[in-house]
């Protein structure tokens, strides 16, 4: 029988992904990696054809005319690839293969905590700017970013998983109802049920002339006794509530599958190809929403509104607080939230890393110098549709008095500069800067931050880019003088180090992450990951502030 496996290039074990999917293991599909698909037992092997995302996989050349072989590299992709597989006479065959980030970089888990942080801190600091524009909830005329798709469809799987939890011992209570029963079932009936049971219906009278019923009745009895009994139910608020959410979110995913398959085709082929595997995912999630609405207790829980309330079931049961958790992040990916930096497939999960390292830097410093102070207006742009747009390029935040946060600040040469501030060879665009005035001088103290979604050797590499700003950024002074104005330049890195004693033996790149190297130099890198506390980043924004003064 014809089957599919994934095995890396270089050796290791096999994978079967066709036409039964093994389990694979986290992180054994990963970036930067080469893999082999190989088609084995196939009669048609030659003539078979493999695509990943709508492109075609390179083919290589096989000793055995029932086995096809294909080379694939992921790249940097982190995220869900569709894979179709194509043999001659039987059609199209598609699954789906999750590639994880390098495990010494991010987990598939950290990606999730760094497109939810970035949302987090967006709402944060919108919270502080000047806008009082509701971003609760996205227009269903615009198709949403595709790195916030993926953070949703993640959450959706752990919804999934949570509600099947739940499914297996949903809670209960104790329902009293009251039931009309004949008379001869009533065989278990209280006198004051009885006795209630005169109040309506037909009465009927003994005709034996010895009677068996009590004195006090008269010899008649209701034709039917309403007696009152105890069921089980699972129709509480908590699981309306739920009901409820996993048909708007649903209806929300459907609505969205059908945008972003209408999607302009002038696109760019990479976004175009996204968006096409999107739209398929979008409407697969969506049943599986509507199914969990019908099946197990859910077809016993009638209507609510789509909205948690905090209750004790909610606060204190571990499965419950999970759906609430989920919950949260599920309203924070379908906040009317757009930019760039979310337009992208996650083969370009550096750009996010980018981004989600100004935001947590720029929330850290409002914290710690003068959150009334800052001037986020620049940060956000809101537009006729109802959503807000996050200006992800060239943004200048004042934070304070004499301090500026800059993300992706084009530094132009220098002599066309309004203050003679800039390159003196080409434009430069650095993907952090953080100013702040010296005591007593208007030139500010420019501290130059690259985020490097890089590790090991790679950072090695990037130092190149460093050394160029500070050497290149320049500032003509009143003598007509060109001074530099970088003090300190660092690598912002998911990489953590092996420090030693001294730096002088410690190894690259962990030699960039002494805190004596960074002191003597003005020059290095720091640890910014993913979960980090915002006392942490606080910390680290301390330590980059006063290395850059010492």
């Amino acid at each position: 029988m014809a089957a599919l496996y994934i095995l890396r290039e270089n050796g290791g074990s096999a994978w079967q992904v066709w036409p039964v999917q093994d389990e694979i293991p986290p992180g054994e599909v990963r970036e930067a990696v080469s893999y082999l698909f190989e088609l084995r037992e196939c009669d048609d092997a030659l003539d078979a054809d493999l695509s990943i995302d709508d492109v075609p996989v390179e083919a290589l050349r096989s000793r055995q005319p029932r086995v096809a072989r294909w080379r694939w590299t992921p790249g940097f992709h982190a995220g869900v690839a569709e894979v179709a597989l194509r043999l001659p006479g039987t059609g199209i065959r598609s699954f789906e293969i999750t590639t994880d980030p390098d495990l010494r970089k991010l987990t598939r888990a950290d990606f999730d905590t760094m497109v939810r942080e970035v949302l987090e801190d967006t709402f944060a600091l919108f919270s502080l700017s000047a806008f009082r524009k509701g971003i609760a909830r996205q227009p269903g005329n615009r198709p949403p970013p595709l790195a916030r798709l993926e953070f949703l469809r993640s959450r959706a799987d752990e919804i999934m998983r949570t509600v099947s939890a739940i499914n297996r011992s949903p809670r209960h209570f104790l329902r009293a109802m009251e039931v009309a029963v004949p008379l001869h079932r009533a065989v278990r009936a209280t006198g004051p049920e009885v006795i209630k049971s005169f109040r309506s219906g037909r009465i009927r009278t003994e005709t034996n002339t010895t009677s068996r019923l009590p004195a006090a009745l008269g010899g008649r009895l209701p034709a039917r006794i309403t007696l009152r009994q105890r069921q089980n139910s699972v129709d509480i608020p908590e699981h309306r509530q739920i009901k409820a959410c996993l048909r708007a979110w649903a209806a929300w995913l459907s609505g969205v599958a059908e945008l972003l398959a209408k999607a302009d085709k002038e696109d760019d082929l990479e976004i175009r190809t996204a968006t096409g595997s999107w739209s398929q995912r979008a409407r697969r999630i969506a049943r599986g929403f509507n199914d969990a609405t019908s099946t197990g207790f859910m077809a016993e829980v009638s209507d609510g509104p789509a909205m948690l309330q905090m209750s004790s079931l909610f606060r204190n049961d571990p499965v419950y607080h999970r759906f609430y958790r989920l919950w949260q992040d599920m309203n924070l990916g379908l906040a009317a939230l757009f930019g760039d930096f979310l337009q992208m497939p996650l083969a370009r999960t550096y750009e996010l890393y980018e981004l989600w390292c100004f935001l947590r830097l720029l929330r850290a410093a409002v914290q710690e110098y003068s959150p009334a102070g800052a001037e986020l207006g620049n940060l956000f742009v809101a537009d006729a549709a109802g959503g807000v747009t996050i200006a992800a390029g060239s943004v200048i935040v004042p934070v304070g008095i004499d301090k500026l946060f800059c993300f992706q600040r084009q530094y132009r040469e220098y002599w066309v500069e309004p203050e003679s501030e800039g390159s003196f060879s080409r434009m430069m665009v650095p993907d952090i800067v953080f100013a702040q005035k010296k005591a007593g001088s208007s030139r500010r103290r420019v501290i130059v931050l690259d985020a490097k979604y890089r590790i090991n050797d790679g950072l090695n590499e990037a130092l190149n880019s460093i050394h160029t700003y500070r050497d290149a950024l320049v500032q003509e002074v009143q003598s007509g003088q060109v001074e530099g104005i970088v003090t300190a330049a660092y690598l912002l890195t998911p990489h953590v180090p092996v420090l030693g004693t001294d730096f002088q033996k410690t190894a690259m790149p962990g030699r960039l992450f002494h805190p004596e190297y960074r002191e003597q130099f003005r020059f290095g890198a720091l640890t910014l990951r993913p979960g980090m506390s915002t006392d942490e980043l606080q910390a680290s924004l301390r330590t980059l502030v006063e290395d850059a003064a010492a």
